[in-house]
C-alpha cells in the first residue's frame, strides 16, 4: 500500500519493453481513445487489458507529479495489474481502466476521504473498507478495472480539491487554478489524458463543477436512479432530503451513457429505466436560459458570454430558448441548503473521541472548514436545520414542476466564476470569508441536488485566457436521455474531446 515514487517507477520499467512493440505499431494513442474505444480494441485483441492499464499507469507517472489528481500511495496498483491479467469479463466496458474518487467504498483500497481523521484511524488500527460500494461492484462486473484513487477534499464539503492531507489538485489547464471539486482529482487526471473515464459523486454541483473548470463532460442522475442511492437509503433521511448522486466524469458522451446504463438501478421504481442512450435526439426542444444566481446576481462576464454562446448554437440546431427566471427565493434557498450540507459535519466530533480518546482535539484532526460547518449547524441547531429543509426542498422541487412544464430543459452557468486561483477557496480560509466566497460562486447547481432533478455540464467554451468554462443543461426528474441526446447533439456541433492542455499525457 505504502508504494514509494522510486517503487512505482521501477514497477512500471517492468512493463516498458512489452509496451515497444504496442507504441512502434501507432497503439500508443491509445490516450486519444475514450474509455468504450479502449475496450473495443481489447475486445478485437488488438491490446491486452494490462497493456492499457500500463498505458494509464505509465502517462499517471509522467504528468501526475504536476498535477496531484492520483493519490498513488492510496492504491496497490498490483491489484490493478492482476486484475488485468486475469480479466474473463465480456462486458461494456472489458479491460478499461478508470479511476474512483477518494470517497467511494473500495475493497482494499485507502478509502480516507481526504481527512486526516480517516487517515490516522487507518495507520492506527489498519483499517482498511471491507465492502466494495454496489456501484463499484456494478463498474468492475463491466469488465472495468480500477486502476487509482482520485484526490477529494475532505469529506468532499468544499467545491475545491485541496485538503490539508494530500494537498492540492491543480487544473491541467493553468496549474495556478482550481480543477474544481469534489470530484477534482478525477476531472483533473480525465483532462490530462491519464484516463478516459473515473468516478465522481456530486452533492451540491461535484460532478459538474470540475467538469465544467476541467472541460470534460459530467452528468449528474436523477435521485435514486443509480444503485446504492435509492430514495431514503441514507439512514433514513426522507427521499426529499436525499442530496447526493453517484455516477463519472468523461471525455466523451457516450462514455457517461454507457457508464449509466452499467450502473443503473434497474429494480421496480417511479423511474423509467434509461438504458444506454447511444445518439443525439431528433426532438427539438424548448430550452429555458437562466443567467442569475441563486442569489440574484449576474456571472462573470467570461461566463455570461460563454452562456450566451451556447444558447446560440443550441438555437443554430434548431431548439427554442427563451431567457426566463427560477422564481423562487433563492437566498433563502441556499441559506436552508448550507443548514443542511453543514449537519452533515456534526459526526466527525464524536469519532475523533471515540476513536482517539476524549482528550483528543477536532482541530488536530478536521480542516478548519470542516469545523466552521460544525459550529454553524450547532448554533442553528442541527433539528432545525432538518426541518427546514424538510420543508424548503419540496417547496423548490413543486417550483421546478411547474417551470419544467415550460421548459423541456433549463441551461444556465455551472459556476459563476471561470476556474479560480488555487487557495481561493482553500479549507484554511477564515470561515466566514470563504463561506460567503463558496454562496456566491456555487449559484446554479444545488437546487438540483435539493430537488432530485438531473443536471449536466457539457464543455463547450474556453475563456480568452484558455480556462474552460462549462454549460449547466437539465430536466426534470428521469429526464437523463433528454440530457444525454441533445449532448450529443452539442458534441457533434462543437466537439471537445480533441481539445488538450499543455499537460496533456502522451
Amino acid at each position: 500500500m505504502n508504494v514509494t515514487r522510486r517503487q512505482f517507477v521501477a514497477q512500471s520499467a517492468l512493463f516498458a519493453a512489452s509496451l515497444e512493440s504496442v507504441f512502434a505499431k501507432g497503439r500508443s494513442q491509445l490516450i486519444h481513445y475514450d474509455a468504450l474505444g479502449v475496450a473495443e480494441l481489447i475486445r478485437k485483441k488488438e491490446i491486452t487489458a494490462l497493456e492499457a492499464v500500463e498505458d494509464v499507469l505509465r502517462r499517471m507517472e509522467r504528468v501526475n507529479p504536476r498535477i496531484n489528481a492520483v493519490l498513488t500511495a492510496n492504491f496497490d496498483f498490483e491489484k490493478a495489474r492482476a486484475r488485468a491479467k486475469g480479466l474473463s469479463s465480456d462486458g461494456l466496458f472489458a479491460g478499461t481502466p478508470v479511476m474512483l474518487k477518494n470517497l467511494v467504498a473500495y475493497t482494499g483500497a485507502r478509502i480516507d476521504s481526504g481527512s486526516r481523521l480517516d487517515a490516522r484511524r487507518i495507520a492506527a488500527a489498519g483499517i482498511l473498507v471491507k465492502q466494495t460500494s454496489p456501484l463499484v461492484d456494478a463498474m468492475e462486473q463491466s469488465g472495468m478495472i480500477v486502476t487509482g484513487i482520485t484526490n477529494a477534499p475532505e469529506f468532499g464539503l468544499i467545491d475545491c480539491t485541496e485538503p490539508l492531507l494530500h494537498g492540492p489538485t491543480r487544473n491541467p489547464w493553468n496549474l495556478a487554478r482550481t480543477p474544481g471539486g469534489s470530484s477534482g482529482g478525477s476531472a483533473a487526471a480525465i483532462a490530462a489524458g491519464i484516463v478516459p473515464l473515473a468516478h465522481g459523486n456530486d452533492g451540491g454541483g461535484s460532478i459538474r463543477i470540475p467538469a465544467s473548470q476541467c472541460g470534460v463532460f459530467g452528468l449528474k442522475p436523477t435521485r435514486g436512479r443509480e444503485l446504492g442511492n435509492s430514495p431514503g437509503a441514507r439512514g433514513g433521511l426522507s427521499s426529499d432530503l436525499n442530496i447526493s448522486s453517484n455516477l463519472c466524469l468523461s471525455r466523451t458522451v457516450r462514455d457517461t451513457a454507457a457508464f449509466l446504463s452499467v450502473v443503473e438501478n434497474r429494480n421496480p421504481s417511479a423511474l423509467t429505466p434509461v438504458g444506454f442512450i447511444k445518439e443525439p435526439s431528433k426532438k427539438r426542444l424548448k430550452i429555458g436560459l437562466i443567467l442569475e444566481t441563486l442569489n440574484g446576481k449576474r456571472p462573470h462576464p467570461d461566463v455570461e458570454l460563454a452562456t450566451r454562446d451556447t444558447a446560440k448554437l443550441c438555437t443554430g440546431l434548431g431548439h427554442t430558448v427563451e431567457e426566463t427566471k427560477l422564481g423562487i427565493d433563492g437566498s433563502a434557498f441556499m441559506d436552508a441548503f448550507l443548514g443542511f450540507w453543514a449537519t452533515g459535519t456534526l459526526g466527525y466530533q464524536a469519532q475523533v473521541k471515540e476513536w482517539f480518546g476524549s482528550n483528543a482535539k477536532s482541530e488536530d484532526y478536521l480542516e478548519p472548514w470542516t469545523l466552521g460547518l460544525m459550529e454553524l449547524a450547532r448554533s442553528r441547531g442541527p433539528q432545525k436545520c432538518r426541518e427546514r429543509a424538510e420543508q424548503v426542498f419540496p417547496a423548490l422541487a413543486r417550483s421546478l414542476e411547474i417551470l419544467f412544464a415550460q421548459f423541456d430543459v433549463l441551461m444556465s452557468p455551472v459556476m459563476t466564476t471561470p476556474p479560480y486561483p488555487i487557495g481561493y477557496h482553500a479549507p484554511t480560509v477564515p470561515f466566514a470569508t470563504l463561506l460567503e466566497r463558496v454562496t456566491d460562486d456555487v449559484g446554479y447547481t444545488p437546487i438540483h441536488n435539493a430537488a432530485g432533478t438531473t443536471a449536466m455540464s457539457v464543455p463547450l467554451h474556453w475563456s480568452h485566457d484558455g480556462l474552460p468554462i462549462g454549460s449547466q443543461f437539465a430536466a426534470w426528474r428521469g429526464g437523463e436521455a433528454t440530457l444525454l441526446g441533445l449532448a450529443y447533439e452539442l458534441e457533434a456541433a462543437k466537439p471537445w474531446a480533441k481539445r488538450h492542455p499543455k499537460v496533456f499525457a502522451s
